[in-house]
């Protein structure tokens, strides 16, 4: 009964902050006692220790990380983090005994210490350590415990940053391994540990993630004193065969370090590496910043791990002894490496196979293969595809010079199955099962590892069935354009109406009276002339009457090339399907083509749709000036410039012909129109019209349109 008494009374402090005040009074009124020992504070749940419970404790500091501000306690239940928002300046250290008063948080994986208030008290006594095996660790129990923990020192590493009084042992512990942090520790001190075996008492740190999962445990020491080494190093290691690493030998110090030699054949950008010695391959686990070549002849010295199909080295020390030639690689096909993965693992081979596909990487190039009935990847360690890796073709049937590596079956396999579901090659002993690889990889060092046996047939699946695809299409667009046509006929007529009925009848039919006053009158009035001519001359003088008769056809044949100009003329095909831009380059490439003036049609600023009817103005003034710039100047160079501005749209028609008076030209009475219809089509688009020309200096027209919202007014300075 008391136990439970003494239970409630622990809990009594967040059970009242979970029930909530009985009213706003009794919460200003009254003060919530203080947690007074760890294990309170560790059984809170997160949404109450988030709370800022009072806490008062009495402890000894089990580590403190002056450098990150971390700050651990223990009394006499448990160990708990102290969050230090600054730094104690020396004022404690591990060992010390104080009190503290501070507030409940939920922290990121376990229930924490924050904002405290540290007395110092003096030298106090260390907790006795729990002795920890890995699973333990695991569990994220042992988070912030004063523990003791053993295992083999694989090596030891001094990382490169602020950290720099503190080593990093990788400690195997029951076959796993263990991030051991050791302050003060010498360089000569943590060399020295490497290869032994040793024990520690530290601090319980736990990694965790958003989510306030356990990703792994590691340890922190607060000084060399709080290490011991149980088993020393056996010194020198023993040299074997890279076929003889994890061979039974009851002579042998399975655990310790081994010294295998070979030459390195290809070099990853981790770090790790292969070699090779008496035919036999060994993919090697060694520092990031050991670089290697291929043909270096090494001894290596590191700790047996087992692999899939082979061993390979961990924690490995490497000696460059000299350079030696590459070894021949082993030709191999496929189907023999997946029967047997461990006659090839890390070996240097050659194989052939069908490309299907190439992976462009940022950190490596990767090609698809096909061989055997089995797809396949090669890699090559680069952060950029080079010349010779793209100008390779799918379909191509390559030979790859590389390093070999099975690929074993990523789900799960039983430890036992009956005897007769087994390929007798996987028939180790009785009812085990032994699982071949799935597939295989094969690293490259570079492209020119990857020769090409023969390029891919022209005829390949996807080119005829592309070419079926095409031709059944055709056959179909055929059969159907009957249906189609009549479709689109109706459909082309009732848009040429609206654009006819949007722009107006009235301006075309003006139009074409000017054109009929200009070229086709004057031309039928000098047809019927000559046509009188002929019939006065006809009987006595029948040679006049024929000149008189072809000079009459060639007018006809003239009058009846201008019809066909002013029906031309109706239609803004040329802006149906482009822009104004483009159809301006439309316009006047046959132009300068029939002519041979040279015709450069100019644009600038940011392309945009415009009124459909500006956009037809434009295109018939220019017409028009292009043709008087023929016809009547002489110009051997036009420009037309198409400017898109932000307060509107200019455009700029300039030739270098004879020029002519503004002032005595373009009128209507004199029976010229052109300039007058272009001064009337400025006017139907409110555009600012001005011209500029002087005898034998060039004539220049410019037509200045506001978008909406802008003055219409854009002339440019000195144009009138």
């Amino acid at each position: 009964m008391l136990k439970t008494c003494n239970h409630l009374v622990s809990r009594l402090p967040w059970l009242l902050v979970l029930l909530g005040p009985l009213n706003a009074s009794s919460q200003t009124e009254k003060t919530l006692p203080a947690l007074t020992n760890v294990v309170q504070v560790r059984q809170l749940p997160p949404e109450i220790a988030g709370k800022n419970l009072p806490l008062q404790l009495h402890g000894v500091v089990t580590y403190y990380d002056p450098l990150a501000y971390n700050l651990f306690i223990q009394d006499a239940t448990a160990g708990i983090f102290v969050l230090m928002e600054t730094n104690l300046a020396g004022t404690v250290a591990a060992g010390q005994e104080i009190t503290l008063a501070g507030v409940s948080a939920k922290g990121d994986f376990a229930p924490i210490v924050r904002s405290p208030e540290i007395h110092v008290l003096g030298p106090g006594q260390m907790p006795a350590p729990r002795r920890i095996n890995f699973d333990q660790l695991a569990t994220g129990l042992e988070d912030s415990q004063w523990i003791e923990v053993s295992g083999l020192v694989r090596s030891a590493t001094r990382f490169n940053d602020s950290f720099h009084d503190r080593y990093y042992l990788s400690l195997l512990m029951e076959g796993r391994r263990l991030m051991v942090s050791v302050r003060g520790l010498k360089e000569a001190e943590a060399a020295a540990l490497v290869n032994t075996r040793v024990r520690l008492r530290g601090v319980c740190y736990s990694r965790f993630n958003m989510k306030r999962q356990l990703r792994m445990p590691w340890v922190a020491v607060s000084s060399p004193a709080d290490l011991v080494i149980e088993e020393p190093s056996p010194g020198e290691p023993e040299e074997v065969s890279i076929a003889g690493l994890s061979q039974f030998n009851s002579q042998a110090d399975f655990g310790h370090r081994l010294k295998v030699s070979g030459v390195v054949t290809l070099q990853k950008s981790d770090g790790s590496f292969f070699m090779q010695s008496g035919g036999t391959g060994l993919w090697v686990m060694t520092d990031p910043g050991m670089k290697l070549s291929p043909g270096d002849r090494v001894s290596v010295a590191g700790y047996t791990s087992p692999g899939q199909y082979t061993p390979y080295l961990e924690d490995a020390v490497v000696q460059i002894l000299g350079k030696a030639g590459l070894p021949a690689p082993v030709t191999v096909t496929l189907e023999a490496s997946l029967n047997s993965p461990e006659d090839f693992e890390g070996l240097l081979v050659q194989v052939n196979a069908s490309l299907i596909n190439l992976v462009a990487g940022p950190v490596q190039q990767t090609l698809v293969l096909q061989a055997s009935n089995t797809i396949f990847t090669a890699h090559v360690e680069s952060p950029q595809a080079d010349a010779r890796f793209r100008a390779l073709k799918l379909g191509s049937e390559i030979i790859l010079t590389g390093v070999f590596m099975a690929q074993p079956p990523n789900k799960w396999m039983p430890q036992q199955i009956r005897s007769r579901e087994i390929p007798a090659r996987e028939r180790i002993v009785p009812d085990v099962y032994y699982p071949p690889p799935e597939s295989v990889e094969i690293f490259l060092r570079s492209s020119a590892n990857i020769a090409v046996r023969r390029e891919p047939s022209w005829w390949t699946l996807a080119r005829l069935l592309w070419t079926i695809g095409i031709l059944s299409f055709i056959l179909l667009a055929g059969l159907a354009w009957v249906v189609v046509l009549d479709r689109r006929v109706r459909r082309q007529t009732r848009i040429i109406q609206a654009n006819v009925k949007h722009e107006g009848v009235l301006e075309e039919r003006d139009r074409i009276a000017r054109e009929f006053h200009d070229t086709l009158e004057q031309e039928l009035a000098a047809i019927t002339i000559q046509l009188d001519a002929v019939e006065a001359q006809f009987t006595g003088s029948p040679a006049a009457a024929r000149r008189y008769l072809g000079l009459a056809r060639n007018m006809t044949r003239r009058s009846l090339s201008e019809a066909r100009r002013s029906v031309w003329d109706l239609r803004s095909h040329l802006l149906e399907n482009s822009d104004l831009a483009s159809a301006l380059t439309e316009l006047t490439a046959p132009l300068s083509a029939a002519s041979g003036v040279e015709i450069t049609v100019l644009s600038s600023g940011v392309p945009r749709k415009l009124p459909a009817l500006t956009e037809h103005h434009f295109l018939r003034v220019t017409q028009e000036a292009i043709a008087n710039a023929l016809k009547h100047a002489g110009a051997k160079k036009i420009n037309v410039t198409l400017n898109y501005k932000s307060t509107g749209v200019q455009l700029r028609l300039c030739d270098d012909g004879m020029g002519f008076d503004p002032a005595t030209a373009g009128q209507a009475g004199g029976g010229h129109f052109g300039l007058l219809d272009m001064r009337e089509r400025a006017e139907k688009i409110g555009a600012h019209f001005s011209l500029h020309s002087r005898p034998g200096n060039g004539t220049e027209i410019v037509i200045t349109v506001a978008d909406a919202g802008h003055a219409p007014n854009l002339a440019p300075p000195g144009h009138e």
